[in-house]
């Protein structure tokens, strides 16, 4: 999870890490569903009804979809130990997570990230396969 601005050193190790391994790896994203149930089953979240985050989930969802997916979603929406807000569309694997105390966030979405992997699409930003990379060696 990016917390912090970017370095330029940070996008070339990411652009580096691209490069050597983008001839090796292959999508493996999984669907949306998949990873509601992943998530799901390891954390043991609370499913609430939140309008407000929702709508937030939402608007970020949009940025990054276009109007047809985003007509189509489902977002389900969690907590977490009453502080941590996640919600995640089913139909195209996105999903968002926030709360006051950010680095309770951090850990959550990078086992997300991983664990929901790459598309197509996704393998040609350099920077979400870097961090894809950098957090799978962990």
């Amino acid at each position: 999870m990016i917390t912090e601005p970017v370095t330029k050193q940070k996008l070339d190790y990411w652009k580096q890490l691209w490069i050597e391994q983008k001839s090796v790896i292959k999508p493996n994203r999984i669907t949306g569903a998949e990873l509601n149930e992943y998530f799901y089953t390891k954390y043991s979240p609370t499913i609430i009804e939140d309008k407000d985050f929702k709508e937030v989930v939402l608007f970020n969802l949009s940025q990054r979809y276009d109007d047809a997916e985003t007509n189509e979603s489902v977002i389900i929406c969690y907590t977490l130990e009453t502080d941590i807000y996640v919600g995640i569309d089913v139909k195209t694997g996105f999903f968002h997570i926030e709360s006051e105390h950010i680095e309770k966030c951090v850990p959550i979405y990078d086992d997300l990230f991983v664990t929901r992997g790459l598309s197509l699409d996704d393998m040609q930003n350099y920077v979400l396969v870097g961090q894809y990379i950098e957090l799978s060696s962990k």
